[in-house]
């Protein structure tokens, strides 16, 4: 019997699943692909926000049930080594009506998010 190789997610894809799961409201698919050390940090001041899997899944959770209109739509994004730049607009946050922007520089390591800082713009 032949055994295939699994393939490696690209950290493109990664990235596109975790745009997949955030837009469906999808906490199991999302949680799948952030490590158990995950971090979410404000750029501008370093300040971490959410550290550790059961906090981000709180997080998340939390936002997931305040805002069933959320959804983010990728204007642009840079790939290079392990780590996406995404900017991107964000709608019905905590049953916001106004879009948000902002930028996501996410930090894959082996397939799942281990870090990620954000930087937050009024429109």
């Amino acid at each position: 019997m032949k055994v295939l190789n699994k393939s490696k997610m690209t950290i493109n894809e990664v990235i596109g699943k975790q745009m997949k799961a955030y837009n469906d409201r999808d906490i199991e698919s999302m949680m799948s692909l952030f490590c158990e050390e995950i971090k979410i940090v404000n750029f501008s001041d370093s300040k971490v926000l959410i550290e550790g899997f059961e906090e981000c899944r709180k997080m998340y959770s939390d936002l997931f049930a305040l805002s069933p209109k959320l959804r983010a739509e990728i204007i642009n994004s840079i790939t290079f080594d392990n780590t996406v730049i995404v900017y991107e607009y964000i709608f019905g946050r905590n049953g916001n009506v106004e879009k948000m922007e902002q930028v996501i520089i996410f930090e894959v390591n082996e397939e799942k998010i281990s870090k990620i800082n954000l930087i937050r713009l009024k429109i």
